[in-house]
């Protein structure tokens, strides 16, 4: 048994979801209130931990996993602290065992019922809607590895405000610059209010906050199940393990934000509905693989939970 002490929140993490917990509990992993008693304290944020290594030192094990793409930026699973004399270790959307796949935490969003496009739809708007928050926004600071500059907060914020600029893109969420965002977002619910929004718009901007392998969160499934096509950055993902090519609008196609609405405003009927359509088909795909098919997926995420958990405990007696 190992015991696992959460410093701050893990809201809708596997940390707070009791199907979540009850799996981990049956696997030998359980989490207890009583720091003095816990195996391994765990964080989504390395900052949080740091009075505990000093508390603590090496009578503790220390944990950071998150599937938040800004909380923690570590590409190695293990780094060392206090000058070397002891280790703190590390799960999160670099180290590649916290995404395990393409499906492993949103594919559960995947649940309307959708028919593909018929011929004779008509596209009588072409405007695009941006549902995010700003963050740093267009000062986000660049996240490199291996010489390339994988985070797109940036990158997605430019774009964005190059398009309401342009009177062809509305931006919906918090901490925008101000007169950029039509409305804060996430308040009251949350859920309903973005189907409602998405039902309003044929086009959706949708980048993920960075590029690494596995990390496809509910953007493109909500987008989809609402009709709008998704624009997203496909380069450096795997993404089109599941996609097929030309069917949501791949930024990383172009060279500029000018390119890209210049095409999106001359985009004929029949490759929206074609474009789609092939979305469509995949969102369809995983729907009838049935709410087991997101569990299993979930649960391989959560095998990478209890196999750290037992390596780090282990290594230690």
């Amino acid at each position: 048994m190992v015991k696992l002490f959460r410093v701050k929140s893990f809201v809708y993490t596997p940390f707070s979801d009791e199907r979540d917990l009850q799996y981990l509990s049956d696997n030998g992993i359980v989490i207890t209130n009583n720091i003095s008693e816990a195996d391994l304290l765990i964080s989504q944020n390395f900052k949080h931990l740091k009075k505990y290594f000093w508390y603590y030192f090496n009578k503790k094990k220390y944990l950071i996993w998150t599937h938040e793409p800004r909380f923690d930026i570590s590409f190695s699973s293990v780094r060392k602290i206090f000058l070397g004399l002891h280790k703190c270790h590390f799960m999160n959307i670099y180290t590649n065992d916290v995404f395990t796949s393409i499906g492993t935490f949103h594919t559960k969003v995947i649940k309307n019922e959708i028919e593909p496009l018929v011929q004779s739809f008509k596209l009588t708007s072409k405007k695009i809607v941006a549902l995010m928050s700003y963050y740093q926004g267009c000062d986000a600071p660049a996240l490199i590895y291996q010489g390339k500059n994988i985070d797109l907060i940036a990158l997605r914020s430019k774009i964005a405000l190059e398009g309401k600029r342009r009177g062809l893109l509305d931006i919906i969420g918090k901490g925008w610059p101000e007169n950029s965002s039509l409305e804060n977002s996430r308040d009251g619910n949350w859920p309903k209010r973005k189907e409602e929004i998405l039902d309003s718009y044929n086009f959706n901007f949708c980048f993920e906050n960075t590029i690494a392998p596995n990390y496809v969160t509910e953007k493109i499934w909500d987008s989809i199940g609402c009709y709008c096509l998704p624009i997203y950055y496909g380069k450096g993902t795997n993404i089109y393990d599941l996609f097929p090519e030309r069917s949501f609008i791949d930024y990383a196609d172009f060279d500029s934000p000018e390119h890209l609405f210049v095409y999106i405003e001359k985009m004929e009927k029949d490759e929206f509905v074609e474009r789609l359509n092939k979305c469509i088909s995949v969102y369809t795909i995983l729907k009838n693989k049935g709410p087991l098919y997101s569990w299993e997926k979930r649960k391989e995420a959560l095998d990478k939970i209890v196999e750290k958990c037992n390596s780090i405990v282990k290594k230690s007696e």
